[in-house]
């Protein structure tokens, strides 16, 4: 019996150190797929970092380039709103008009600095926009108190209501000047009111202070 039993004890415990054996071997392997995870997950980590600084400074120079490009587009606005004496909202509705009715900016530049000289000149009492502000029933006075956008407007307005269409482009002449005069013409009430509710709605309004 005293054989048996020892004979018991010797298997059990050679079943015993296999077990123990098998269990180091198993946790030596998953450590050692642990630390490959944990080595994986970090080498992601530093790939998503430098796809992310990839991504992100393009972006950002790109973000930039265009807050410089828009500086200068305003800045550009401002000296001419300067210049007109007009505000720089009035400045940017006429770059919409003029884009709405297929105008350079160029060309309204041109013809509003025509139109500010010959409203100076009927201001005086000269000039052939004198008689054209008669017939409108406007003042030089008082259109030089509005900023340019709503100065158009009240002239186009004076037109459709006063003057027959077949010679408005004749009066318009005599207050802008002949070119301007049929570049201004294109640049109607509806096409002013459409251009100012689209800078409103936009939100690119900028003021003297901004």
């Amino acid at each position: 019996m005293s054989a048996i039993i020892g004979a018991l004890r010797g298997v059990l415990s050679l079943d015993s150190a296999a077990f123990e054996s098998g269990a180091k071997r198993s946790k030596a392997s998953m450590g050692d797929l642990e630390r490959r995870m944990v080595r994986l997950g970090k080498s992601m980590e530093t790939a998503g970092r430098r796809m992310s600084l990839g991504l992100t400074l393009p972006m950002v120079g790109a973000a930039t380039i265009a807050v410089k490009s828009s500086l200068k587009v305003i800045d550009a606005q401002a000296k001419m709103a300067q210049s007109l004496g007009t505000t720089v909202r009035s400045m940017q509705v006429l770059e919409r008009a003029a884009d709405l009715s297929g105008v350079s900016m160029g060309e309204v530049q041109q013809a509003t600095i025509q139109m500010t000289k010959r409203l100076s000149q009927a201001a005086g009492g000269t000039g052939a926009a004198a008689k054209a502000l008669t017939r409108l029933h406007l003042s030089a006075s008082a259109l030089q108190a509005l900023p340019l956008d709503e100065r158009l407007a009240a002239v186009q307005g004076a037109l459709a209501q006063y003057v027959p269409e077949a010679e408005r482009a004749a009066v318009a002449s005599d207050l802008f000047g002949s070119r301007a005069g049929l570049i201004f013409t294109r640049i109607d009430s509806a096409t002013l009111k459409t251009a100012s509710e689209d800078v409103r709605r936009f939100g690119v309004a900028v003021s003297e202070v901004d």
